[in-house]
């Protein structure tokens, strides 16, 4: 068998194999009606479902960080800085000495800037927790109109809770260089663009709330902590101190006990007699002067006065009165700005019309290519099993 013989079935199988353009212009021209039968059905099912399908309608809310102005309510002096332990009271304070055991720092008790509140509302805002406290609270409200779009009874409460929490989106720069502080919230629901508006607005309050609520009790925890803090150190130097006093009191009544045993009833010296590198037995100040001082810490006790006596307590009853006197209107504190609250919206997301128009007229037109091909096809196979 020659070679051009033996290449004769590949050529055939080529030939087989091989598509011609033309024919296929023939079979789409044989069978037009299935092509625009197909492109027909699906451009209309595209319109019907444009048409009929529920419309979604989104609305957005967006918050921005107030200017410093507006937290000047948390820059009293009095929060400005923190009162520090530096030493414990001496026996000098006895003798009315301040031996400087407290200082002002420059730590502040409870600080608030304008990121550092908007951060804390952005976080309260997105939170999917204060989204659930917020659908649960719809459902408590169970408002008819509503409940009929955010619950159904064939869904379980996790899922009707995750459908809720879907609807919402975020869009946030976050702290990106050179990037807007702001935070926008968007919220969507079926049929009624102005539940949407409503609803949204209602949680941008709720979420504000909840944040501000959460910032007055951070700040009255704060402010407490410091001040039951610095009512103890003040307990605790008035203790020191009575302790002093004390002991203060039992050894001038012990000199006394002794200079009146060897008769010394007046000081032995005067102050030209002191030696300044030694300092002379307490006994010998004479017992008249050590009764009389002993009688006049005594009488010390009870009297409001006395806390001018213990080293460092001025300071420290001070910053309470200072703490105390701390007051911060929260009716006028805004820790965030409403730059848009939610508006009615225009138009629906969903559906796009004109996009699902043209996505099924696209469709329809492949599917009906396809179909007019798979027809012509089908034609000529039942062709040839009839001549065979």
């Amino acid at each position: 068998m020659s070679p051009i013989e033996n290449n004769a079935p590949e050529r055939a199988v080529t030939a087989a194999d091989e598509v011609d353009l033309f024919d296929l212009l023939d079979d789409l021209q044989d069978k037009w009606y299935w092509a625009l039968g197909a492109f027909l059905i699906t451009l209309v099912l595209a319109v019907v479902y444009a048409f009929v399908a529920t419309p979604v309608y989104q609305t957005e809310a967006i918050i921005t960080d107030v200017p410093p102005s507006k937290l000047l309510a948390f820059n009293q002096p009095a929060l400005r800085s923190t009162l520090s332990l530096t030493g414990a009271v001496q026996d000098k304070a006895v003798s009315g000495s301040d031996d400087k055991s407290v200082m002002l720092t420059d730590e502040a008790v409870f600080q608030l800037d304008p990121e550092t509140a908007f951060s804390s509302a952005r976080s309260v805002i997105r939170s999917a927790s204060t989204r659930k406290a917020f659908y649960s609270q719809l459902l408590k409200e169970n408002t008819p109109e509503l409940m009929a779009l955010i619950f159904s009874a064939d869904l379980t409460e996790e899922q009707n809770l995750a459908y809720f929490l879907q609807r919402f989106s975020f869009t946030d720069p976050g702290k990106n260089d050179g990037a807007d502080t702001y935070l926008s919230i968007r919220f969507g629901l079926e049929s009624s663009s102005q539940l949407a508006r409503d609803v949204l607005n209602k949680y941008v309050d709720f979420a504000l709330a909840l944040n501000k609520k959460r910032v007055h009790g951070e700040f009255d925890q704060k402010v407490n902590a410091e001040l039951d803090l610095t009512k103890t150190w003040a307990q605790n130097f008035r203790t020191e101190y009575e302790a002093d006093k004390a002991r203060r009191i039992a050894t001038l009544e012990e000199a006394a006990d002794i200079a009146k045993s060897i008769g010394q009833t007046r000081p032995f010296y005067n102050s030209n007699d002191i030696v300044v590198s030694s300092e002379p037995p307490l006994y010998m100040m004479g017992e008249t002067a050590l009764r009389r001082e002993a009688e006049l810490l005594k009488s010390r006790s009870g009297k409001t006065s006395e806390d001018v006596f213990v080293g460092g307590l001025s300071a420290i009853n001070n910053y309470i009165t200072a703490l105390e006197g701390v007051s911060v209107d929260w009716s006028d504190v805004d820790l965030v700005e409403i730059d848009q609250a939610a508006l009615l919206p225009l138009k629906p997301v969903k559906p796009r019309k004109a996009l699902i128009v043209a996505v099924g007229g696209a469709g329809g037109l492949v599917l009906g290519v396809l179909a007019a091909l798979l027809a012509a096809a089908s034609s000529r196979h039942r062709r040839r099993s009839e001549r065979a």
